[in-house]
């Protein structure tokens, strides 16, 4: 980023020594035509460069058997893909949400991304194009792979860029429509209070992370995901049998047309 801002300064030099040759050479029709093509280039470029990026990447995290992948095709496709297996590669696609009319009317393109299993790796190669994180959890077998699941969500709000660029995650829980499921309160209270323990620990934070200060929570408090520095909500959804809206919510809230 900081190289950006020295290109971009450095190219507003560029044009401040444009218009000053162009006013020394102005007695010259030729010279003057070319130099106003060429300052005229030169201030698009400038504008093009200083323009708010667009960011309309979404992230699918979370543990493999979660359910990425079913909602990756649900996203995508307007359905599940049902009997799809868990995906050891990335899957990203770019497109129109299908689901919502709306999105079609505006053009609004969403580059969506399928983090396989706990890849740190992978997951960083997308965060800094980033519009979103959705971070998936297995609403029936939650309580079997709590603390695995703690450690991912506990690694991703003290990432560094997640952090630094405010990086909006939302919690889903998934299979929701299945009775045995457990409910997004029961979910959250537990992931708080997993997330406190492992906080105390000091434990789960990468080096890089713990270099540009990524701390986690409001110090003598318990945690709760409402004192993280980026927004970081909770919802609940079914990716198999298409009950998504939350989750479009989420889309349509952090994707701009």
């Amino acid at each position: 980023m900081d190289e950006i801002v020295q290109w971009r300064n450095q190219l507003l030099q560029y044009v401040n020594q444009a218009q000053l040759w162009i006013q020394w050479m102005s007695s010259t029709p030729l010279y003057t035509t070319i130099g106003v093509v060429s300052l005229s280039t030169a201030i698009i470029f400038s504008i093009r460069l200083l323009k708010p990026r667009k960011f309309n990447t979404i992230i699918l995290a979370g543990l493999s058997g979660s359910g990425k992948t079913e909602l990756f095709y649900q996203l995508r496709d307007g359905y599940s893909h049902e009997g799809t297996v868990t995906s050891p590669d990335t899957n990203e696609a770019t497109f129109v949400l299908r689901t919502n009319p709306v999105w079609r009317q505006k053009e609004r393109l969403i580059h969506l991304v399928d983090v396989p299993g706990q890849s740190r790796p992978k997951l960083d190669k997308y965060l800094p194009q980033a519009a979103g994180l959705i971070f998936l959890v297995d609403g029936l077998e939650f309580l079997r792979h709590r603390p695995a699941i703690a450690e991912y969500l506990f690694d991703i709000l003290t990432n560094a860029t997640i952090v630094k660029r405010k990086i909006p995650v939302f919690i889903v829980c998934n299979k929701t429509d299945k009775v045995t499921a457990h409910t997004k309160e029961f979910i959250q209270k537990l992931l708080e209070r997993e997330i406190q323990m492992l906080r105390a620990k000091g434990t789960a934070v990468s080096e890089a992370d713990i270099a540009n200060g990524c701390k986690l929570g409001v110090a003598g408090e318990a945690f709760t995901f409402a004192q993280c520095s980026n927004m970081v909500t909770v919802g609940e959804a079914s990716g198999l049998v298409g009950e998504i809206s939350q989750i479009e919510e989420f889309l349509t809230m952090h994707l701009k047309p």
